[in-house]
């Protein structure tokens, strides 16, 4: 379905704050696609898509999201057990940086967080 409005808007407004490459209907090299596809279906065709039109893509989802990383969805029922994991995954990560870069103090506040955590899951 022809949608005359949108494509009047798009064409008179929108391309003035699109980057060059977009203007001239780069195509993305392993599917074809194009960015005014991405525009019209809000999806992409494939994972080349991404690099090829980075820098429109990332413009638009921080106009939609805030952000333009992926932060995904956590299940409300399991969620703090998630939450929790992914902060014990993060604390590991620290200590090894820290300990790698010699940062003995940091390392061992981490290292009692650590075992703090490893101890709450224990009594559980």
């Amino acid at each position: 379905m022809y949608d005359l409005f949108s494509d009047f808007f798009d064409n008179a407004f929108g391309i003035f704050n699109q980057p060059a490459s977009v203007k001239e209907e780069k195509r993305c090299p392993v599917c074809g696609r194009t960015y005014a596809d991405f525009r019209r279906t809000g999806k992409l065709g494939c994972g080349e898509c991404y690099k090829t039109f980075r820098p429109a893509v990332t413009k638009t989802l921080r106009q939609v999201h805030q952000t333009s990383a992926h932060t995904g969805k956590i299940p409300s029922k399991s969620g703090e057990s998630i939450k929790r994991q992914r902060l014990y995954e993060s604390l590991k990560k620290q200590l090894s940086d820290a300990v790698k870069n010699e940062d003995y103090e940091t390392a061992a506040k981490l290292h009692k967080q650590v075992r703090e955590m490893e101890n709450e899951v224990k009594k559980s």
